[in-house]
């Protein structure tokens, strides 16, 4: 909240003390014995505002915070409650728990501080502790009560179930309320939704003015800490408390919002806390006949007299209440209104929620008491075309956009469409550059982005430099009727174009029907663009390089800009953007801590908006989704907050949040509840969960919605989503065909790092389907276009993948040039977690080429790095998998065990599949080199079947290899020889050849076993085109073993001599490390010449 408005709200409302009961002063206190007067600066920080109440506690005021120009509550601490250090470390200790209760239906903490006040000489100086807190406007629910009675069940529902969050969140964090009632919970108005509230339970850990100790119900002087109608029947016996106790309290709000009253009543407080321990509490339906049967069965469990014998949660009650169907007679006629047009509102068939299936709705979403969100008017401000088309003036055009946009979007009465979806709606519509547009232009804007309103113009500058005018022609349409609705011209200097703009602005303000804007608000009206011409010129330019996909030359242009005007947040906020269209997300991250530290000046939407960005940046998932959801709060008709609510619970692993989320966006009336972002990011919380059918079929109807509409780029964007989802359900040349969509999409509207992004996907589908050349070639197009935009992080993300399939093709020297070139394009953008996978994909690279030394370093240190340091389990799995093998490789198979197992682990718990069957057949290799056979012949199956599952032919065909070895070992010929016919059908010419070369080793094994002499003279030429070819190519590994089997298959023919060449693999084996292929020459060697080594 602004302080504008809490100082507005002040004249109407009572401003809570710190969230709790805020009730008109009954017996006020003279201004001489209050602690503070008005304007008093407490601590040097806080300036007091005005008196609010006095508590069991102490004072409480409402201040401003002057270092972050913020409203807070300030409640003091009565002396004899704070009179020992002890004391003052307790509340500073409770503090730093309460304060990880974060939560929107949870008073917020801020700080503990004391105020000193030095006296005369010889006099000890006055200090005053406080805590400083939330400030919130409203009434509590016990004020609600006593004023207008019992609730009815639908309301308490909705109230019901942001309590419960407030609970659960702070049982999470082990913390108990011991206090919870329903003078503890404030109902705070919702301003962009009439009618609607917000429940904030307050108070927590600062029940009666004492903290409790360890999990007791007695504060240290023994005395019982809560209040006796609400306490647990534990708690008025002086027990231990648990959550359950805060369950208890739960249920006596709930009885009293049903019924009117509390289950207990007696002559004293005292007697009524011990009531509790005698009786049972009566029923509810005896004092409210027409409750349902359900309600009452949930409201005596809440009360029940055991612990154990309650809910586990307060969410689990809520949920059982809202399987109960209140009757009608019980509801208001405005709420049975509402549910009956609710009920006939016709349901899209492919978005209706299944009874049996539909997740509740989150309890941390407030539920508003109102069905839909006010939509206001979306107005779209086209920038005016420059009329003289004089490059000089090119960036006026974008500069009065911003202004007037900043005009307009004053007092929040219209919603303005973004500079970047304006962009975006002009390319994906092809909208001519005019002065106005035609009614069925304007009925496709509305379409595409819901437009009700749109500005356009023209600008035309007269004379040069310091004589220069600017004269500004613009026409505001109706979208629906085509109807215009104004025509302003104005015209003055270019050097005043902040007094031309106010001059134009506060006419289209008149005619729309809004206030004039105040002194305040035209200054900020004016901070929207830098106070110097020339560097306003930058950020304009800058702006319009941005929405114009060319981010390389907006960072340019708003560097100039922070270089010039270092305090101006809007270039900060913008230059964050630009770095993270070109992947390089360290700087954005800095970019977006400076936005945020300047955001003070900004108005309420675009502070929260920057804050929200900030936060996303540096992963601090509970502070964005907090400003994301305050967004969403304040303003419920923009579908963008809401959709990036949903983001930023997925990416913090809230699920079931983000779905319950997404549920109250698909309930919004038409058009905001139709809206293509809505599907996309219903794909994306879907595919995080592993729901891939459900989110393949999201993505769909975000394609089908946002192509009806004409909205390109969407499209695109949904379609790289469900191609993962149907790469993932096994259907990688559908996963092809949807990215080549996508590929031309982009490029249509301009946007080749979205292009580029497609490729690389597309690859790497591409890549499934085992047409690896093909691959390559898509790899190498998009490492250029990268190139081409100047977006050298995903140049590096390109190297990495590309540097994989070289590995697969043989080239192993180009997969360590990539995996140099990846690592130092990450090093110099300071995405040191991404160079790490750069490290383990050299390290990768070398245990190929048996630098087995250098690749156990680079391994470890790349695997050591990605746990510890960066936290990155997909990284560490990687190089565990491979560490893994390199220790199959040199011998020490307990370290491969350790390794493997601990990539399967990670893998398995991201859900990786196809990466969980590799790291199997790891396992399986493995359980040969220890004869366990029958272990890999099982492990060989799972993979195989998951293989199958995902119809990756190749890898398939490699498990069948692995089976066919097993079965070897196990003494099954006849099935080894049908799995190696398998294996050679799906794999034998496979593109990979590291894969061709195992079908062609194990079949080479399968005839030393059990072929004839022509078919091990034919398999030893085989073999020995494979040495050749692996040699050459640097495959040590494939080298050593092609030319051991070789020797095998032709030692026992005649004339053929093979000690010579058993001790140059041993030697050359044992040089590198190969520990396993030395034992197995050894073994084969003759006697007389294993003696002699």
């Amino acid at each position: 909240m602004d302080r504008k408005f809490s100082k507005a709200l002040q004249s109407t409302t009572t401003l809570a003390r710190g969230g709790a009961a805020a009730p008109a002063d009954e017996h006020p206190v003279p201004s001489e014995r209050r602690a503070f007067a008005e304007g008093v600066v407490v601590a040097g920080r806080y300036r007091v505002e005005r008196f609010i109440a006095r508590g069991g506690m102490g004072e409480v005021y409402a201040a401003e915070d002057l270092s972050l120009h913020e409203p807070v509550a300030l409640k003091t601490i009565r002396p004899e409650l704070a009179v020992t250090p002890e004391t003052l470390l307790r509340f500073k200790r409770e503090l730093r728990l309460a304060r990880r209760v974060t939560h929107a239906n949870v008073c917020r903490m801020f700080d503990i501080g004391e105020h000193t006040v030095e006296a005369g000489e010889g006099s000890t100086p006055s200090r005053t502790l406080f805590l400083t807190m939330e400030l919130l406007s409203g009434q509590t629910l016990h004020e609600q009560l006593v004023r207008h009675g019992r609730l009815p069940p639908e309301q308490v529902l909705r109230l019901a179930e942001q309590m419960a969050a407030a609970l659960d969140a702070a049982h999470a964090a082990q913390i108990i309320h011991r206090d919870f009632k329903s003078g503890n919970v404030m109902l705070v108005p919702l301003s962009s939704m009439p009618g609607g509230v917000r429940a904030v339970v307050t108070d927590f850990g600062l029940a009666r003015g004492d903290f409790i100790e360890g999990d007791g119900s007695a504060s240290r002087d023994g005395h019982l800490v809560g209040s006796p109608a609400y306490m647990s029947p534990e708690q008025a016996e002086g027990r231990p408390l648990s959550p359950a106790s805060d369950l208890y309290s739960f249920g006596v709000v709930l009885f009293e919002m049903v019924t009117g009253r509390r289950p207990f009543v007696a002559d004293t407080p005292m007697a009524t806390a011990l009531l509790r321990l005698r009786q049972s509490p009566p029923s509810p339906r005896e004092l409210v006949p027409e409750l349902a049967p359900a309600w009452e069965g949930v409201l005596l469990r809440c009360l029940q007299r055991r612990p154990d014998a309650r809910f586990a949660s307060a969410s689990e009650a809520v949920a059982m209440l809202r399987g109960a169907e209140p009757t009608p007679s019980s509801l208001s006629p405005a709420l049975v209104s509402a549910r009956r047009r609710s009920r006939t509102r016709p349901a899209s068939p492919s978005f209706a929620p299944h009874p049996s299936k539909s997740p509740p709705p989150s309890p941390s979403m407030e539920t508003p008491l109102v069905p839909h969100p006010v939509a206001r008017r979306v107005v779209a401000v086209l920038a005016p075309r420059n009329l003289m088309a004089r490059a000089e003036s090119a960036w006026l055009s974008t500069a009065l956009a911003e202004l007037l946009s900043a005009e307009l979007a004053v007092g929040e009465q219209l919603r303005l469409l973004s500079g970047e979806g304006v962009a975006q709606m002009r390319g994906d519509l092809s909208l001519p550059d005019e002065e106005g547009f035609a009614a069925g232009t304007l009925r496709r804007m509305r379409a595409h982005s819901g437009v009700d309103l749109v500005l356009t113009g023209g600008f035309l500058v007269q004379g040069r430099e310091e004589t220069a005018r600017v004269r500004l022609n613009l026409r505001l349409q109706e979208a629906t009727t085509g109807e215009t609705l104004a025509h302003v011209t104005e015209m003055g200097a270019e050097r005043e174009l902040l007094e031309l703009v106010s001059r134009v602005g506060s006419s289209l303000r008149k005619r729309l029907g809004l206030e004039p804007l105040t002194t305040e608000q035209a200054h900020g009206v004016r901070s929207a663009m830098p106070a110097r011409p020339e560097v306003a010129r930058h950020y304009a330019e800058g702006l319009a390089a941005l929405r114009g996909h060319d981010a390389a030359t907006a960072v340019e242009r708003f560097e100039r800009v922070v270089e010039q005007e270092p305090a101006f947040a809007p270039a900060h906020s913008a230059l964050a953007a630009a770095f993270q269209y070109l992947y390089q997300e360290e700087a954005a991250k800095e970019s977006a801590r400076r936005a945020f530290e300047l955001a003070g000046s900004l108005s309420r939407e675009e502070r929260l908006l920057v804050s929200a960005r900030h936060h996303e940046a540096q992963a601090e998932w509970t502070q964005a989704i907090e400003a994301y959801r305050t967004l969403f709060e304040f303003f419920p008709d923009n579908v963008e907050y809401g959709t990036a609510l949903v983001y930023a619970r997925v990416s913090a692993g809230q699920n079931r949040e983000a779905q319950a989320t997404l549920e109250s966006l698909r309930r919004f009336p038409a058009p905001l509840g139709e809206d293509a972002r809505i599907d996309l990011v219903a794909a994306v919380a879907t595919s995080a969960t592993a729901d891939f059918i459900s989110s393949r079929r999201h993505a769909e109807a975000a394609v089908n919605r946002a192509r009806r509409v004409g909205q390109g780029q969407l499209a695109a964007s949904a379609l790289i989503v469900g191609a993962y989802a149907v790469r993932n359900l096994g259907e990688p040349l559908r996963a092809v065909g949807l990215l080549e969509e996508s590929e031309r999409l982009f490029l249509a509207g301009g946007d080749r790092g979205g292009a580029a992004r497609s490729m690389l996907v597309r690859a790497m589908a591409l890549i499934d389907t085992g047409r690896l050349h093909e691959a390559e070639r898509v790899f190498v197009s998009a490492i250029q276009a990268a190139r081409d935009i100047r977006g050298g992080s995903l140049e590096a993300e390109a190297l990495v993948c590309a540097g994989g399939l070289s590995c697969r093709l043989g080239e192993l020297t180009q997969a360590l040039q990539r995996a140099r070139g990846a690592v130092e394009l990450f090093r110099a953008r300071g995405r040191l977690s991404d160079m790490n996978g750069g490290t383990v994909l050299m390290g990768s690279v070398r245990r190929l080429r048996g630098e087995l030394d250098e690749a156990r370093r680079l391994l470890e240190e790349g695997s050591h790095a990605a746990q510890v340091i960066f936290e990155d389990g997909y990284i560490e799995a990687w190089g565990r998998y491979e560490l893994g093998w390199l220790m199959i490789d040199l011998g020490e198979l307990a370290q491969a065990r350790q390794q493997l197992e601990r990539a399967l682990a990670l893998r398995r718990a991201r859900g990786l599949g196809a990466f969980v069957a590799e790291t199997e057949l790891g396992l399986a290799h493995l359980f040969l080199e220890e004869g366990r056979p029958e272990a890999a012949l099982a492990v060989a199956e799972s993979a195989l079947a998951a293989h199958a599952a995902l119809r990756s032919q190749d890898r398939e065909g490699l498990s069948y290899t692995v089976k066919a070895r097993a079965l070897i070992a196990l003494g099954d010929g006849p099935g080894a020889r049908q799995a190696m016919e398998r294996a050679r059908t799906l794999a034998g010419h496979s593109e990979d050849v590291f894969i061709s070369a195992e079908v062609q080793l194990t079949g080479a094994l399968l005839v030393g076993g059990a072929g004839g002499l022509s078919e091990r003279e034919a398999e030893a030429r085989q073999l020995q085109a494979l040495a050749e070819r692996a040699a050459r190519d640097g495959m040590k590994r494939v080298e050593l073993e092609a030319r051991l089997l070789r020797a095998e298959l032709v030692r026992e023919v005649a004339g053929v001599e093979v000690a010579g060449e058993l001790q140059s693999i041993r030697h050359e084996a044992n040089r590198l490390g190969y520990r396993g292929l030395v034992w197995r020459a050894s073994a084969l060697a003759p006697p007389a010449d294993s003696s002699r080594t």
